[in-house]
């Protein structure tokens, strides 16, 4: 019989310290073909709501070139109190759940910290 420990609860410092800085998510969701444009559409009102928001720093909306019915945000907030803040707004209830939520296929959201930082090129 294969056992499995709890996931810790994430304490340790470095996520700690990541979640006190800005946080980017990363949301790839599909619709049906049919239903792409208005999911395209759903998506925008809701990056212009969120986007009002005081801790939101940015909120871009993408559509694959190759998939029309596939599409990327890419949401910046100042931290886990502002990404928290935005998951508990009136337009994320009614404009994801109410509407975007009905013409939803599949996806998914990640989390990410601080860019991982690069040194520059060589020339």
């Amino acid at each position: 019989m294969i056992t499995h420990e709890p996931p810790a609860e994430p304490t340790a410092p470095a996520y700690r310290s990541a979640m006190e800085s800005p946080l980017t998510v990363v949301a790839a969701s599909s619709s049906s073909p049919d239903n792409a444009d208005e999911f395209g559409r759903v998506l925008q009102k809701f990056a212009l709501a969120a986007r009002t928001e005081a801790g939101c720093l940015s909120f871009e909306v993408f559509r694959s070139v190759e998939r029309p019915e596939h599409y990327v945000t890419v949401e910046r907030y100042t931290g886990a109190d502002a990404l928290a803040a935005h998951q508990a707004s009136d337009h994320f209830r009614e404009i994801v759940l109410g509407e975007l939520m009905p013409l939803f296929v599949s996806g998914a959201a990640d989390v990410y910290g601080a860019p991982i930082q690069v040194p520059p090129a060589r020339e």
